[in-house]
This record gives C-alpha cells, structure tokens and sequence, in this order.
C-alpha cells in the first residue's frame, strides 16, 4: 500500500508540473544572441491553378518541397524585420512542380548551400555565401512561415492561457512575402500548455500587392513553442492565396500547408566555424544578393533582384524591371548569329535592322555611340522615340560582341516618362554580360514567374 501511494503521488506531481494552472503567464522569446544551432525541416505541399494570361485557360498547378537546414540566429542590421537574419546550411533541397501536365523539379548545387536569411519587410531574403543564385534557385528556397519570419510572431510580453495578441503588419509582410499591405491583420492566441509544450493558434487575412499584382492572402494553422528548450519547435500553417494578373508574375489561386519542425542540432556542422559566421554577420557587397542568368545560348550575366525574369524561349529571354511595387521597364535579350572572330554586325545593318522591325511605331532615333570597354568586348547603343497607341515610348537598343564574334542585341522598352526612372539600369546587364562557348545544340525552354 505503502508503494501504491508513492506511485500515485509521483503521478500527482507530474500532474501539477506539467498542466498548466489558471492565471499562469509565460514568456516566449527567442533572443538574437542565443548562439544555438538548431535542424530545421520543412515540407510545403501546394494545390491551385494558374492563368499565365487572360487568354490561356487555367491550368492546374500542384507542387511539393523538401527543404532541411541548420540555422544559427544573428544580429541583424535594422530594427523590426529587418532585426531578424540568421546564417544557414542546406542539407536536403528538392522542389517538384507539375503545371497543367508540364513537370519539372529543382535542386540546389552543394556550393550554395551556406546561406545568409535577412528578414524584410516583404519576406525572407536569402542570398547564398558561395555565389549567386538563379530566380529558379531562389524560388526553391522560399517558404511561406519560413522559420525566422515565425520568430516574429512571438509575444513582446508574458501571457496566460486564452491571451490573443495582433502581430506587426511588418511582422504578417514577412511571414506571406507581399509587397506592399492595403489592410489586414494577424491574431495568435495561446491556447493551451501542456507538458511544458505551448501551443499558439494563428489566423489572419491580408489584402496588399506582390510583384505589383493585386493579392488576397488567408492564413490559419498553429505553432508550438517549447519552454523547457525555449525555441518555436513546430508549426502547421496554412496560406491560401489569391493573386491577379501582374507584370511578372502569372494570375493564380492555391492552397500551400506547411510544416515544419525544428529542434536544437546535435552536431552545428559548419555553423560552428568562426569564419562562416562573421562572414554572414557582416553586410555583404550588394553583388551578393544579384541573381544569375544562364541561357540556352551560353549567354549569361548577374543582375539585381529589382529585375525579374518573365520569359525565356528559344530565341529570346524578356526581363521586367519592378521599382516600389511599380512595373518600370522590359529589357529583351537575344543573340545574333556568330560573326567571324574579330567582327560583329555593321551598325548601319543593325540600325537598319531596328528600323525594320518597329516600323511606323518609331518616330525618331539618337545618334548611336560605341562604348569603350576594357575586355575586348565591343558595344554600340542607340535610343528611339515613338509610340504605341496612346502610349509615349523610349526604346534603348545594344549591340554587344566579344573576340570571337558571338554576339547579341539587347533591347529595352520604357514610357518616356519613366526613362528617369530607369536611370540607365538597362547597363547592369550590358556591363556583366559575358558569352560563354558556343552551345553545341540550342535547346528551347520556356519558363515564367
């Protein structure tokens, strides 16, 4: 009888430690300087349709990602979003997408794998430590309730159960990754602790703009933090999400589920090393964070993230310049046929050439000028004014060839009233431009974002 009772008050003292007692508060935090390591694994599976354009029929878009890192938390260089960064290292980097019938799948090369994530207020910015990514690549990694941007959600204050706290607008921007926010507002509320285990409902709506296309977003799900380990441990969330038509990106309607577990690492691997992380700690050069354009025709170049790739096909690549949420400018890249080394087309042919194509729409053209450089390359430009409709245009045209003859036209169009606000961006791509060999096969392609 003697043992039954000690059993039955063991139980009673498990009882009274682990359940939580009315008018308990709880702090739940994750501070900047916890140097922990911790594994973090991701599935977000994606079901919706997609309209690349008001004529096409939808098509139905299902797609899955694996995703599984380390993650050291670091001081970031602002305040709010911009507070949160943390260093990572990719282990596990699988998407796979089928878009009405069209399948394809991404992978993340092992050298970029070391990444910086720095919170902003329209999403998790991630920029590799061991070169730049392409818009593919970066696609792969973002996440909806990305592990840093749920930090953010945390409460600023101790709560008890039942508590409902409104998250910063800035706070909901990261965590959905729009632009720019009309109204909205995202509740958590503490709705039970047991076993030393939080568990925080989520739920929120949110009309705003993402890559200047009107969007619509509903969030609902939970989270879990830990307070024996002090750490947001798991999370099941779930964004719906309804986008129109924009200059860069398809009109499309989903429903993405995440979840997500996270858990102190075992072994930091290499975010223990001191050099990775004062590498990630310091503000990079802001060539780090361009984006990296390979062709079918072994044409490439880096170029900034203010630049969106909006079509690639056979024959050209289009590119669409996005500034404050506004749609500024397209930039048109194709490559000519190879001239003989040392040569490249005649201006007079190619001007003649420009003149061709746009016709009446062209009413008057600059004096063309060569500008110099200092690899061999050669690159002659000329600009144009005219108009479509009602619409008063500038065309800005290049010309560029290197050595060995390989050569290619690059083409810009802007309103006229907009040309300040290009302010020659045009020359990012002219001056990183480079041709690689010379492809044995051009294959064809078509993608869009």
């Amino acid at each position: 009888m003697h043992h039954s009772r000690s059993a039955w008050l063991c139980v009673a003292l498990v009882c009274l430690t682990t359940t939580a007692q009315a008018g308990d508060k709880y702090r739940f935090e994750e501070p900047v300087d916890d140097t922990r390591v911790f594994g973090v694994g991701t599935r977000i599976d994606i079901n919706g349709k997609t309209q690349p354009s008001p004529k096409d029929q939808p098509l139905a878009l299902v797609a899955s990602a694996a995703l599984s890192y380390r993650e050291r938390r670091l001081l970031g260089p602002g305040t709010d979003a911009e507070s949160f960064r943390s260093v990572r290292d990719y282990e596990q980097t699988l998407t796979e997408i089928d878009a009405g019938g069209q399948k394809s799948s991404v992978q993340l090369a092992d050298s970029l794998k070391l990444m910086v994530a720095q919170g902003r207020a329209d999403g998790v910015e991630l920029y590799s430590l061991g070169g730049t990514l392409t818009s593919n690549e970066l696609d792969l990694l973002r996440s909806p309730a990305d592990s840093l941007a749920l930090m953010a959600l945390l409460p600023t204050k101790e709560v008890e159960i039942g508590d409902k706290w409104l998250v910063p607008t800035w706070a909901f921007q990261m965590l959905t990754a729009m632009d720019a926010v009309v109204k909205g507002e995202l509740a958590c509320t503490l709705v039970s602790v047991e076993k030393q285990i939080a568990k925080i409902k989520l739920d929120g709506k949110l009309e705003g703009a993402a890559l200047s296309a009107v969007s619509e977003i509903t969030v609902n799900g939970y989270f879990e933090y830990d307070l024996t380990q002090k750490c947001i441990s798991h999370c099941d969330f779930t964004q719906v999400e309804k986008r129109g038509l924009g200059p860069v990106v398809p009109a499309f309607e989903f429903t993405a589920r995440v979840r997500l577990l996270r858990k102190p690492a075992q072994l930091p691997g290499r975010l223990s090393e001191k050099k990775n992380i004062d590498l990630a700690a310091n503000e990079p050069k802001p060539s780090v964070r361009f984006l990296r354009f390979e062709s079918p025709w072994n044409i490439g170049f880096e170029y900034p993230r203010y630049w969106h790739l909006w079509k690639i096909h056979d024959r050209a690549a289009i590119f669409r310049l996005i500034d404050e949420g506004n749609f500024v400018a397209q930039c048109d890249l194709a490559p000519l046929n190879q001239a003989k080394p040392g040569e490249h087309l005649a201006e007079a042919v190619f001007v003649r050439d420009i003149q061709t194509a746009m016709g009446e729409r062209i009413k008057s053209m600059g004096t063309g000028e060569v500008i110099s450089t200092a690899d061999r390359r050669f690159i002659y430009r000329i600009s144009a004014t005219g108009a479509e409709g009602e619409r008063q245009l500038t065309w800005i045209f290049y010309l560029i060839a290197d050595h060995t003859g390989r050569q290619a036209s690059l083409s810009v169009t802007v309103d006229t009233a907009l040309v300040e606000t290009l302010a020659n961006r045009e020359r990012e791509f002219v001056n990183n431009l480079r041709f690689g060999p010379a492809p044995v096969s051009p294959t064809a392609r078509t993608t869009s974002r």
